[in-house]
C-alpha cells in the first residue's frame, strides 16, 4: 500500500474522533489576555465543553452558548461550565439570558424569570452569595428548589450559605391551609410552603391569615408540590388579622409591625420574611460597575 493510501486511511479513521469531541463543544470563551481552561493557559479564545473549569486572573473571560446565553467572568474568578449552569465557585459572574440557563453558588441557584436579563452574581470565600439585576429579573432559590426570593432591577440581595442542613429564619404573615394531612402556609402572591414543627395549633387556623416564625429548611422535601418547608418555632398568630406595610413584619409579642430582618422572599409586599439582607446602594452599585466593567458596557445601579 502506497504511503498516500496510508495517510487516506489514518485521516478517515481519525474523522470520527473529530465529529464526537465537536458534538460535545457546548460554546467558546473569549479572554482580554490569559485564562485557563481545564488546567490549560489559554490566550485568546478557546472551545469549552460540558464540565470546563474556567480560571481568570487579571482578565476576564467572555463566554457564549447556545440559545443566546452569555456568561462573563470577572477578573480573580473560577466557575466550571454546564450545557445548563454555571457553578460559581469563587469571584463573580454576569449573566445575560432570557431562559432557563443558571448560575449555581454555595447552594443558591439564580436563573431568569423575564426576558432580556441581565445580572451579576458574586461569591467570595468565606462571605454571602450577592445577587443584582440589572435588567429583566431573576429567579432565586436553594439548589434542591426551596423559593427564596425574586430580585428586580435596582435591586440586590445578599445571602448566607444554603447547603444541605443549614437552616434559616422566616417569619411572615400569610394564609394558612391544609391538605391530606400537611399544613401549609401561602404568601399573597400564592407561593405555597409546607409547614413542619409545632404545628398544633393549625387546624383551629385553616383558612385564616396568621402571622408565622420559623425556619427555612432548604434540605427538606415538601408535600403537595409546596416550593419548600418552613419548620415553626412558636404557635401562629393571628392578632386579628392584622397586615404590615412593604418591609415590616408583626411582632407577635407587641402586635406592632417592626422592621425585618431581611427582604421578603417575593419582592415587595410579600409578607413572608427570611434570614436575608439587601446589598445595600453601596453593594448593588459595586455589582453594577463590576458588570459594565465585565462587558465594557454601562450599568446604571
Amino acid at each position: 500500500m502506497s504511503r498516500r493510501h496510508y495517510l487516506t486511511v489514518a485521516l478517515l479513521a481519525a474523522l470520527p474522533c473529530v465529529a464526537i469531541a465537536g458534538s460535545n463543544s457546548i460554546g467558546t470563551a473569549t479572554a482580554r489576555g490569559d485564562m485557563r481552561v481545564d488546567s490549560y493557559t489559554v490566550k485568546g479564545n478557546a472551545t469549552l465543553f460540558d464540565g470546563s473549569v474556567v480560571q481568570t486572573t487579571v482578565a476576564t473571560a467572555d463566554m457564549r452558548l447556545s440559545k443566546g446565553v452569555e456568561v462573563m467572568l470577572a477578573s480573580d474568578s473560577q466557575g466550571t461550565l454546564y450545557r445548563d449552569r454555571l457553578v460559581l465557585q469563587r469571584g463573580a459572574g454576569e449573566l445575560a439570558s432570557s431562559g432557563s440557563f443558571a448560575v449555581e453558588a454555595d447552594g443558591v441557584r439564580v436563573t431568569a424569570n423575564a426576558p432580556n436579563t441581565r445580572g451579576v452574581v458574586s461569591v467570595r470565600s468565606g462571605s454571602n452569595v450577592e445577587i443584582a439585576a440589572l435588567t429583566g429579573g431573576f429567579a432565586v432559590t436553594t439548589d434542591s428548589g426551596a423559593f427564596l426570593a425574586n430580585v428586580v432591577p435596582g435591586r440586590g440581595i445578599s445571602l448566607p450559605s444554603f447547603r444541605a442542613g443549614v437552616k434559616i429564619p422566616a417569619m411572615g404573615s400569610g394564609t394558612i391551609g391544609a391538605l391530606k394531612g400537611h399544613y401549609f402556609f401561602t404568601t399573597a402572591t400564592g407561593t405555597k410552603y409546607e409547614l413542619k414543627g409545632n404545628t398544633l395549633a393549625l387546624h383551629a387556623l385553616v383558612g385564616k391569615t396568621a402571622t408565622i416564625s420559623g425556619n427555612l429548611d432548604p434540605s427538606a422535601t415538601p408535600a403537595n408540590g409546596a416550593s419548600g418547608v418552613i419548620v415553626l418555632s412558636s404557635d401562629p398568630d393571628t392578632a386579628g388579622d392584622k397586615t404590615c406595610p412593604a418591609g415590616k413584619v408583626l411582632d407577635q409579642a407587641t402586635g406592632k409591625c417592626v422592621r425585618s430582618g431581611g427582604p421578603p422572599l417575593e419582592g415587595s409586599g410579600a409578607g413572608l420574611f427570611i434570614g436575608l439582607g439587601l446589598a445595600g446602594a453601596g453593594g448593588l452599585g459595586a455589582l453594577a460597575a463590576l458588570a459594565a466593567g465585565t462587558t465594557g458596557k454601562s450599568a446604571s445601579p
